[in-house]
């Protein structure tokens, strides 16, 4: 499963996919937001991604991000997946 994540990540993140219509990505050079994904896809405007607006590995990982199972991602659905996808937080701590 985290492997299936992993190939998500990197291919709904990619530039291709948000290359058109999208908002200028983040100033840092990082990840777009979810908010930034979703107001691409989102091609009706209608506040969710349907399956014929997904793209790329959305397509193929559609069922997984629609939690609820209605046939179409919501943006917090969206966004629960991205944050799923994020490594975690280094600890910090150590010997002194």
């Amino acid at each position: 499963m985290l492997k299936s994540f992993a190939v998500l990540s990197a291919l709904l993140l990619s530039p291709a996919v948000m290359a058109q219509d999208a908002p200028p990505p983040p100033p840092s050079g990082g990840m777009p937001q979810p908010e930034q994904i979703f107001a691409f896809m989102d091609a009706n405007k209608d506040g969710f991604i349907a399956k014929d607006e997904a793209q790329g590995a959305l397509v193929q990982y559609f069922a997984n991000i629609d939690a609820d199972k209605d046939d179409k991602i919501s943006l917090e659905e969206l966004k629960t997946a991205m944050a799923a996808l994020r490594p975690p937080e280094p600890t910090q701590g150590g010997s002194e």
